[in-house]
């Protein structure tokens, strides 16, 4: 009697526990569910309640930092991926979005700081180099910007975002010449955004190539470029 005493907790802690893992499961999903509609504070409610059930989860504390991230709640975003990277310290995608959301805080230097460890822990991840090249330009770092855009683009040629922001560093440190090389660079791979063409002109201007500097204004104005009109009757009539 005793033996199946023993026997029925046993069995009941093993249905407790399978019955706790499937809510959790049941809260994570829900949770994701409303992340994706949008539906942020309602998803961060079942994450909680996920947690409470699950304290080391990271995966639980990775979807509602995420939650607070897309909330602009930075703050709290980066307590929740401070606890991942505390459960697993090569959790990469915990110190890259922690990385954004120091970004967002316009803490550049602690988001450099993440940055850099997720390319300790892996050295192709590119999106890595492109995000502090541009934390490094908002320190005016431009030259080692330039060198981590240019490393973004060892990986992903045809990024032509990667381009633009290269050559904005490049106009920062007055080589124009490399600058129009990178702005023409990045409207071959997108020949329709007129940021492209506006700053592509202003250093053909200042390498005195006024013709094609106004070409490349008509081309930002049709696109519509806001300010380009008011350049094009300062410098081209």
């Amino acid at each position: 009697m005793l033996k199946n005493f023993y026997l029925f907790i046993v069995l009941l802690l093993i249905a407790s526990k399978i019955l706790s893992q499937n809510t959790v499961e049941y809260y994570l999903k829900t949770g994701n569910d409303k992340h994706e509609t949008g539906d942020y504070k309602a998803a961060i409610k079942d994450y909680n309640k996920a947690l409470i059930l699950d304290t080391n989860n990271t995966e639980i504390y990775y979807f509602r930092a995420n939650a607070k991230f897309e909330m602009t709640d930075y703050e709290d975003a980066i307590k929740d991926y401070s606890k991942i990277i505390e459960i697993n310290p090569d959790y990469i995608d915990a110190y890259y979005n922690r990385a954004n959301a120091y970004y967002e805080l316009q803490n550049y230097e602690a988001a450099i700081k993440d940055f850099d460890k997720t390319l300790e822990i892996d050295a192709t991840y590119y999106d890595s180099y492109f995000d502090r090249a541009n934390a490094k330009f908002n320190l005016g770092k431009f030259n080692e910007a330039i060198n981590d855009f240019s490393k973004g683009l060892n990986y992903n040629k045809e990024y032509a975002d990667g381009y633009f922001d290269r050559a904005n560093a490049y106009f920062r440190i007055s080589d124009f010449e490399n600058a129009i090389i990178d702005y023409t660079k990045a409207i071959e791979l997108k020949d329709d955004i007129y940021d492209y063409y506006f700053n592509r002109a202003l250093s053909k201007f200042n390498l005195e190539l006024n013709d094609e500097a106004c070409s490349d204004l008509e081309k930002a104005k049709k696109l519509g470029d806001p300010d380009a009109n008011e350049y094009i009757n300062e410098l081209c009539n």
